[in-house]
């Protein structure tokens, strides 16, 4: 059980959010320990690895790994299961830059801080080390975990001191935390969160170099529901969150249906994109159930099964 005695982090970070990541954490280990065919026994088994759990033998298991004392007490076949451990953890890239935060909202940011969060310490709780990198138009000061999920807390105050600003440069950033990547951290896992905005091509071509990388790589789409469909009428000044270049217009009925028609093509365009490099693409509006989302974003990223 994790608690915020003695620690400071901001509102958001309360004891409430903790809990849920800590029912988080067992409903992933859950999932993880009994899903169906081959994604229920993805834990790799070996010799001189750190022991995770058990599960029931099935023929063709290794018979070396079975739980011999067990079985001469219960009478029953369990396997022995292992978490391997792998230099090249999960990276956990995450967009800080204006966009986030249109007109000082912080709904879509502050979503995003704890979906960054849940997903470090299910990563941790596995046994997996992370590195969170915030980007804008530079890549930023990051943090460096163990495989230690106590390490929430220095992952929480790092978090809570990050604020939204500035435009964004994918690109140039996913080339160099490539380029900064140990040669043993090769591979592994990248977690992508951003609204991407203002990428353009720059999506396409970070997911290239994270391919090239060796990378397994999903993209957490995140926008709130203003980025959707903007409930916005008569003479406006439009402000751009990122360059705070301004347009004057009228919105009409139907300008916001073309909008929302636009809409639809950028999810679905960010998607193809996503899977032309062999990324796993997810999107969710902040209005979404929180647990719901960071569950699924954590099984198809496949950090449930360390």
């Amino acid at each position: 059980m994790i608690s915020m005695a003695g620690q400071g982090n901001r509102d958001f970070f309360d004891e409430e959010f903790l809990a849920r990541l800590e029912r988080l954490h067992l409903i992933a280990k859950r999932l993880a320990a009994s899903g169906p065919g081959e994604a229920g026994r993805s834990r790799r088994l070996g010799d001189g690895l750190e022991f995770a759990d058990h599960r029931d033998y099935a023929p063709g298991d290794d018979i070396r790994f079975i739980d011999w004392p067990y079985y001469a007490r219960m009478e029953k076949l369990l396997l022995r299961m292992f978490h391997e451990h792998s230099e090249a953890g999960v990276v956990i890239l995450l967009d800080r830059s204006g966009s986030m935060a249109p007109a000082g909202d912080l709904e879509k940011f502050r979503y995003t801080l704890r979906a960054a969060a849940a997903l470090a310490y299910v990563a941790m709780a596995n046994l997996r080390s992370v590195v969170l990198l915030p980007f804008a138009e530079r890549l930023e000061r990051s943090i460096r975990t163990g495989r230690n999920r106590g390490q929430i807390f220095e992952v929480l105050d790092f978090l809570a001191e990050l604020n939204p600003a500035g435009p964004t440069n994918l690109l140039d950033c996913v080339k160099l935390c490539c380029q900064r990547r140990r040669r043993q951290e090769r591979g592994g896992t990248v977690l992508l969160l951003s609204d991407l905005l203002d990428c353009g091509d720059g999506l396409r071509d970070s997911l290239t170099w994270l391919r090239a990388a060796g990378c397994q790589t999903l993209v957490l789409h995140l926008y709130c529901e203003a980025d959707a469909s903007p409930q916005l009428a008569g003479p406006m000044l439009l402000s751009q969150a990122e360059t705070n270049q301004q347009m004057n217009l009228h919105v009409t009925e139907a300008v916001l249906e073309s909008y929302r028609r636009r809409w639809a093509a950028f999810l679905a365009d960010c998607e193809r994109t996503c899977r032309s490099q062999s990324a796993v693409y997810v999107a969710a509006s902040t209005a979404q159930p929180f647990e719901r989302l960071i569950l699924r974003t954590l099984r198809r990223a496949g950090v449930l099964t360390g």
